[in-house]
């Protein structure tokens, strides 16, 4: 049984006493049998026991020793997680120090996602700087992003073509998103898109992204 499904059913009871069934498999969004599955294992485990109520109804609560166990599952998710943003860190800082010695100097975000709040903490650490434009997005649902302001794509080609500042050859996009809309829109300015390096985030992290 995959320890995360045992890890989110522990915590589940711990958080819920007396909770049955039915509501585990809902919270949890799988399915009755598979829920019926995990509290017979972590019952044969002694981390829950379950308690009779009347007829067929039961409800289940959380041992000592699941307790003990939930703590340590807990734990060790946050070890994992912790090592796997530390490792997309790392090769997104990588990658952004060789554009840097390519020439580049400023790079803008393209998205508005957790991935592109990954690739800022990242370009931190990296000697790119951030451009004008800073973010830009498909739409304008958000304002602001990471605390700057998030330009359209047709608001950041209107505005950099009058002034293309830094030059296309010394600016990067990166793109945490799809890039249809951005690259349609890019080639009716040819100038400007021959030469802007534009960098698929989500490729450079094929092998890192689950």
């Amino acid at each position: 049984m995959p320890e995360t499904k045992h890890l989110d059913t522990l915590l589940e009871i711990k958080e819920n006493p007396l909770t049955n069934q039915r509501s585990l498999a809902r919270k949890l969004n799988i399915s009755l049998g598979l829920t019926n599955a995990i509290l017979k294992n972590l019952v044969f485990r002694g981390w829950i026991k379950a308690q009779k109520l009347t007829g067929r109804k039961f409800v289940y609560l959380i041992t000592p020793e699941g307790i003990v166990r939930a703590s340590r599952l807990a734990y060790t998710r946050f070890l994992e997680t912790q090592n796997y943003y530390y490792n997309i860190k790392n090769k997104l800082s990588s990658e952004f120090t060789k554009f840097s010695k390519e020439g580049k100097q400023e790079a803008i975000i393209y998205g508005v996602n957790q991935l592109s709040e990954l690739t800022y903490l990242a370009f931190l650490d990296s000697p790119l700087k951030l451009c004008r434009f800073s973010i830009i997005n498909d739409d304008l649902s958000k304002k602001r992003f990471l605390g700057h302001q998030v330009f359209s794509i047709s608001d950041f080609i209107k505005k950099y073509s009058q002034n293309p500042s830094p030059s296309p050859e010394k600016l990067v996009i990166l793109m945490t998103i799809k890039g249809k809309k951005l690259n349609q829109k890019m080639k009716g300015h040819e100038n400007i898109y021959k030469s802007i390096k534009i960098v698929n985030i989500i490729n450079i992290l094929k092998y890192i992204l689950p």
